[in-house]
């Protein structure tokens, strides 16, 4: 089969398996309600919370950063993302081999529609139980010793650091996918598989708003 051919019945078929999908764990009401927002960057996606909502499970934020109105979280490749210098080796390296990861946490004074104002970003409702395995699913993403995360350097813009992070990056499974992984685990109709570029991400994080609908 042509090559072309076969990308784009790849493409249909990912198109379709996000289309078909329905929104999990939906709010019994409005109070049940939990606003968060994915964030593009161009090439990387994050996801913001509201620094009054890390929970249990990520207070060891607040207690590195202080109190903040909001927190962007991203995982990536940790070559290519603590690198001060992007080379074609580095970018290589995060491609092909499988390679160490980092959490980038970044403490934001503001909402993120007015801090990342150049930058698309998308207002998403989940409900209490779905951000619930959200914080969960963050929180695992870290590398703990002893029970503590680790803190490896300064971040990358604005008040950030860097922690080491579980599972290795790779071609099959980027930052993207990671984001796509945290928002299904919420509840939205968002297919990790397969999901490697921002684009997808917000294109999905587009449908799953528009599918949305409080409350059952």
């Amino acid at each position: 089969m042509d090559l072309r051919i076969l990308l784009a019945t790849y493409a249909f078929t990912l198109t379709a398996c996000s289309t078909l999908m329905a929104w999990e764990n939906l709010p019994l009401n409005l109070k049940d309600e939990v606003t968060i927002f994915v964030v593009s960057h161009g090439w990387h996606t994050g996801i913001v919370i509201k620094g009054d909502q890390l929970g249990s499970e990520l207070s060891f934020i607040e207690e590195d950063f202080g109190k903040s109105e909001y927190y962007e979280l991203a995982w990536g490749d940790k070559g290519f993302y603590e690198a001060k210098e992007i080379t074609s080796l580095i970018t290589m390296k995060a491609i092909l081999w499988p390679t160490e990861s980092v959490l980038h946490v970044v403490s934001l004074p503001v909402s993120p529609l007015k801090y990342f104002a150049q930058s698309e970003v998308i207002t998403m409702n989940v409900s209490k139980n779905g951000f619930s395995k959200l914080q969960q699913a963050v929180s695992d993403s870290f590398r703990r010793d002893n029970g503590l995360v680790i803190q490896t350097e300064q971040g990358i813009y604005g008040k950030s650091w860097f922690y080491k992070g579980k599972g290795s990056y790779y071609f099959a499974n980027t930052c993207n996918t990671w984001t796509a992984k945290m928002l299904n685990t919420a509840g939205a109709p968002i297919d990790a598989l397969f999901t490697f570029t921002a684009r997808s991400v917000m294109r999905q994080s587009e449908q799953a708003v528009s599918k949305y609908s409080c409350c059952p």
